[in-house]
């Protein structure tokens, strides 16, 4: 029998709009989640920049568009903005299985490597990935080219 699965909530350093959209930009090289932010006054307002998660040695990623998720934190969520481990991920070990069965030899220096199996929610959409780490960086309206739709969404 495995563990149950559970959300561990890790908070982000910038406000990420609750009601906005959530744009994901994945090639082999790199793996980015855009998203609309808020400032932190109050009451909130649109912030002047958005939001980008960098996953780093993303190899893995899937997108649900539902409005409630089935996994959830041991207790209270904590923070106004957040990113999400999933622990004991059925998921995760599904695809690690699959990646170690068909490439167990060149994969042997990625498979000892510290994998999670990241989860970014949306309004009504959510991006998990296995990743090895992420960094959260802001970007300017002038620099958000294209995405500079998710400000005011």
């Amino acid at each position: 029998m495995s563990e149950e699965q559970y959300l561990f909530e890790i908070e982000l350093p910038i406000w990420q709009d609750p009601q906005g959209d959530l744009i994901l930009e994945k090639s082999r090289e790199y793996c980015y989640v855009y998203f609309g932010c808020w400032d932190k006054k109050s009451p909130p307002n649109y912030a002047e920049y958005i939001g980008r998660i960098e996953f780093i040695n993303a190899w893995s990623v899937r997108s649900l568009d539902v409005e409630f998720y089935d996994i959830h934190p041991r207790g209270e969520y904590l923070y106004p903005s957040s990113i999400y481990i999933i622990k004991n991920s059925e998921w995760f070990k599904d695809v690690f299985n699959i990646r170690n069965e068909y490439y167990s030899d060149s994969w042997t220096k990625w498979k000892d490597k510290n994998y999670k199996h990241y989860l970014v929610k949306g309004h009504d959409n959510y991006f998990e990935i296995i990743a090895e780490d992420f960094e959260v960086k802001k970007i300017d309206k002038a620099q958000a080219g294209k995405y500079a739709v998710l400000i005011e969404e």
